[in-house]
Protein backbone atom coordinates (compact mmCIF):
# COMPACT_ATOMS: atom_id res chain seq x y z
CA UNK A 1 0.00 0.00 0.00
CA UNK A 2 1.41 3.28 -1.02
CA UNK A 3 0.78 6.30 1.12
CA UNK A 4 -0.29 9.48 -0.50
CA UNK A 5 1.05 12.72 0.88
CA UNK A 6 -1.18 15.65 0.26
CA UNK A 7 0.37 19.05 0.55
CA UNK A 8 -1.98 21.88 1.30
CA UNK A 9 -1.10 25.32 0.11
CA UNK A 10 -2.76 28.46 1.37
CA UNK A 11 -5.46 29.59 -0.95
CA UNK A 12 -5.43 33.16 0.17
CA UNK A 13 -2.38 35.38 0.37
CA UNK A 14 -1.82 36.98 3.75
CA UNK A 15 -1.38 40.70 3.61
CA UNK A 16 0.39 42.69 6.30
CA UNK A 17 -1.85 44.48 8.73
CA UNK A 18 -1.65 48.23 8.89
CA UNK A 19 -1.17 49.49 12.43
CA UNK A 20 -2.11 53.11 13.12
CA UNK A 21 0.89 55.32 13.89
CA UNK A 22 -0.22 56.06 17.46
CA UNK A 23 -0.57 52.34 18.28
CA UNK A 24 2.78 51.19 16.93
CA UNK A 25 5.16 49.84 19.55
CA UNK A 26 7.50 52.41 20.97
CA UNK A 27 11.23 51.93 20.87
CA UNK A 28 12.31 50.19 24.05
CA UNK A 29 15.48 50.95 25.96
CA UNK A 30 18.31 48.44 25.68
CA UNK A 31 18.11 45.46 28.08
CA UNK A 32 21.06 46.74 30.11
CA UNK A 33 18.95 49.58 31.46
CA UNK A 34 16.19 47.33 32.78
CA UNK A 35 16.16 46.73 36.50
CA UNK A 36 14.09 44.39 38.56
CA UNK A 37 11.97 46.08 41.25
CA UNK A 38 13.47 43.67 43.81
CA UNK A 39 17.07 44.57 42.99
CA UNK A 40 18.44 47.12 45.43
CA UNK A 41 21.32 49.39 44.47
CA UNK A 42 24.52 48.87 46.42
CA UNK A 43 25.15 51.39 49.18
CA UNK A 44 26.95 51.77 52.47
CA UNK A 45 25.85 52.10 56.09
CA UNK A 46 24.48 55.58 56.71
CA UNK A 47 25.98 55.69 60.22
CA UNK A 48 29.43 54.64 61.30
CA UNK A 49 29.70 51.73 63.72
CA UNK A 50 31.62 54.07 66.04
CA UNK A 51 28.86 56.70 66.08
CA UNK A 52 27.35 54.97 69.07
CA UNK A 53 26.85 57.83 71.55
CA UNK A 54 24.17 59.62 69.60
CA UNK A 55 21.33 59.72 70.41
CA UNK A 56 22.11 59.14 74.06
CA UNK A 57 18.75 57.47 74.79
CA UNK A 58 19.48 54.76 72.21
CA UNK A 59 23.03 54.43 73.53
CA UNK A 60 21.80 53.80 77.08
CA UNK A 61 19.10 51.42 75.88
CA UNK A 62 21.58 49.43 73.77
CA UNK A 63 24.01 49.21 76.69
CA UNK A 64 21.59 48.34 79.51
CA UNK A 65 18.72 46.64 77.62
CA UNK A 66 20.07 45.49 74.25
CA UNK A 67 17.26 42.94 73.88
CA UNK A 68 14.77 45.85 73.58
CA UNK A 69 16.79 47.43 70.76
CA UNK A 70 17.11 44.08 68.97
CA UNK A 71 13.36 43.39 69.30
CA UNK A 72 12.44 46.88 68.10
CA UNK A 73 14.66 46.60 65.04
CA UNK A 74 13.22 43.16 64.25
CA UNK A 75 9.71 44.60 64.47
CA UNK A 76 10.67 47.44 62.11
CA UNK A 77 12.22 44.96 59.65
CA UNK A 78 9.64 42.19 59.65
CA UNK A 79 6.34 43.73 60.69
CA UNK A 80 5.93 47.49 60.53
CA UNK A 81 8.60 50.18 60.16
CA UNK A 82 6.30 52.60 61.99
CA UNK A 83 6.02 50.28 65.01
CA UNK A 84 2.27 49.77 64.76
CA UNK A 85 1.44 46.91 67.13
CA UNK A 86 4.90 46.99 68.73
CA UNK A 87 5.36 45.82 72.30
CA UNK A 88 8.64 46.25 74.13
CA UNK A 89 8.40 42.73 75.55
CA UNK A 90 8.09 40.71 72.34
CA UNK A 91 9.25 37.27 71.19
CA UNK A 92 12.33 38.61 69.42
CA UNK A 93 13.38 40.42 72.59
CA UNK A 94 12.99 37.27 74.70
CA UNK A 95 14.75 35.03 72.19
CA UNK A 96 17.70 37.42 71.92
CA UNK A 97 17.91 37.80 75.72
CA UNK A 98 17.88 34.01 76.18
CA UNK A 99 20.52 33.54 73.52
CA UNK A 100 22.66 36.30 75.03
CA UNK A 101 22.33 34.70 78.45
CA UNK A 102 23.88 31.57 76.88
CA UNK A 103 26.54 33.68 75.18
CA UNK A 104 24.97 33.31 71.73
CA UNK A 105 23.24 36.66 71.22
CA UNK A 106 25.81 37.68 68.62
CA UNK A 107 24.46 34.98 66.30
CA UNK A 108 21.05 36.67 66.19
CA UNK A 109 22.66 40.09 65.89
CA UNK A 110 24.74 38.87 62.93
CA UNK A 111 21.67 37.36 61.25
CA UNK A 112 19.79 40.63 61.70
CA UNK A 113 22.76 42.49 60.25
CA UNK A 114 22.77 40.18 57.22
CA UNK A 115 19.04 40.78 56.73
CA UNK A 116 19.58 44.55 56.82
CA UNK A 117 22.47 44.29 54.35
CA UNK A 118 20.34 42.22 51.98
CA UNK A 119 17.17 44.28 52.28
CA UNK A 120 18.85 47.65 51.82
CA UNK A 121 21.65 46.56 49.47
CA UNK A 122 24.49 47.47 51.81
CA UNK A 123 27.78 46.21 50.39
CA UNK A 124 28.15 43.40 47.88
CA UNK A 125 26.79 39.89 48.48
CA UNK A 126 29.02 38.05 50.93
CA UNK A 127 31.11 41.14 51.58
CA UNK A 128 31.76 42.02 55.19
CA UNK A 129 30.39 38.83 56.74
CA UNK A 130 33.53 38.12 58.77
CA UNK A 131 33.62 41.75 59.88
CA UNK A 132 29.93 41.58 60.82
CA UNK A 133 30.49 38.46 62.92
CA UNK A 134 33.50 40.00 64.69
CA UNK A 135 31.65 43.25 65.39
CA UNK A 136 28.57 41.41 66.65
CA UNK A 137 30.65 39.37 69.07
CA UNK A 138 32.94 42.15 70.28
CA UNK A 139 30.76 45.25 70.25
CA UNK A 140 27.13 44.19 70.12
CA UNK A 141 25.86 47.47 71.63
CA UNK A 142 27.40 49.51 68.81
CA UNK A 143 26.15 47.05 66.19
CA UNK A 144 22.59 47.07 67.57
CA UNK A 145 22.58 50.88 67.57
CA UNK A 146 23.91 51.09 64.02
CA UNK A 147 21.30 48.62 62.82
CA UNK A 148 18.41 50.41 64.55
CA UNK A 149 19.51 53.80 63.18
CA UNK A 150 19.93 52.33 59.69
CA UNK A 151 16.44 50.82 59.61
CA UNK A 152 14.92 54.07 60.92
CA UNK A 153 16.82 56.15 58.35
CA UNK A 154 15.95 53.84 55.43
CA UNK A 155 12.24 53.86 56.31
CA UNK A 156 11.82 57.61 56.80
CA UNK A 157 8.78 58.84 54.96
CA UNK A 158 7.20 55.39 54.72
CA UNK A 159 4.44 56.54 57.06
CA UNK A 160 1.80 58.63 55.32
CA UNK A 161 0.77 60.16 58.64
CA UNK A 162 4.28 61.39 59.44
CA UNK A 163 4.25 63.57 56.32
CA UNK A 164 1.45 65.74 57.61
CA UNK A 165 -1.39 67.28 55.70
CA UNK A 166 -0.59 68.19 52.11
CA UNK A 167 -2.93 70.90 50.85
CA UNK A 168 -4.19 70.40 47.33
CA UNK A 169 -5.04 73.13 44.88
CA UNK A 170 -8.75 74.02 44.77
CA UNK A 171 -10.71 72.98 41.72
CA UNK A 172 -11.65 75.68 39.24
CA UNK A 173 -13.99 75.67 36.30
CA UNK A 174 -12.49 76.08 32.89
CA UNK A 175 -13.38 79.42 31.37
CA UNK A 176 -14.66 79.47 27.84
CA UNK A 177 -14.66 82.62 25.75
Amino acid sequence: MAEKIIQLEPTMEQQPLAIPQDQQPQEQPPPSSYSSPNVVEQSEWSNSIWNCFSPSSLCLKAFFCPCFVYGKTQHRLNKDPNLMGYSRFNNDCFIWAGAQWCGLGAIFTTLQRRQIRTEYGIGKAGEGEVKDIALSWCCHCCVLMQQEKEVIMRNQGSDVFSQGYQRTEPMAMAQTD
